[in-house]
């Protein structure tokens, strides 16, 4: 794949594209340890986003009714001896346990827009924050991204959401080569 050429790109303010969201855990005696669940289960059936590495910064399942939840908004870990300034997109509905947070474009944007922001905001805060010095949303909401835009000189959210869909097309090409390959097709 060809580098992206990013020379007309544009800096926009983080927390003028984006909003954090303040959810809550709705139960009033919360146990972490009685109220959440490490597997998905019909009762804990919600993902959590907490201080996470990996797994799109899910580490627990909760009940849906005992906690406030968002879908089509980014997580940002702001906590974590690795995963300060990890951002996953949040395509689906998930709540906060702790040490984490989620923040919502004021754009309507889909999961494909998402997934591009992702990886921008999770470059530039992995550079700026870590263990000592966390993500916290007061910080972060001043730091600029680097954006692709469109005549108006506004974020291209088409241009975004069309760069992914050739990445996935790109990936399943590539899955249905190896599946071919080792028989699994």
């Amino acid at each position: 794949m060809k580098k992206i050429d990013t020379s007309q790109w544009k800096n926009f303010r983080i927390g003028d594209l984006f909003y954090k969201l303040n959810l809550r855990i709705k139960k009033g005696d919360f146990d972490k340890r009685q109220d959440t669940s490490t597997e998905k289960t019909e009762e804990f059936s919600l993902p959590l986003v907490n201080a996470k590495d990996g797994n799109n910064g899910i580490m627990y399942y909760g009940r849906p009714t005992d906690f406030e939840s968002a879908e089509l908004c980014l997580d940002i870990v702001q906590n974590g001896a690795i995963a300060t300034g990890n951002v996953y997109a949040q395509i689906k509905s998930v709540g906060v346990l702790w040490d984490a947070y989620l923040i919502k474009p004021f754009a309507s944007l889909n999961g494909y827009s998402l997934l591009f922001l992702s990886g921008i905001l999770q470059k530039v805060l992995k550079s700026v924050y870590s263990y000592d010095d966390k993500a916290v949303w007061d910080k972060v909401k001043n730091n600029y991204i680097l954006l692709p835009i469109n005549d108006n000189g506004q974020p291209d959210w088409a241009y975004m959401e069309q760069y992914m869909k050739i990445i996935e097309k790109q990936v399943q090409v590539s899955i249905d080569k190896l599946t071919n390959v080792i028989g699994g097709g």
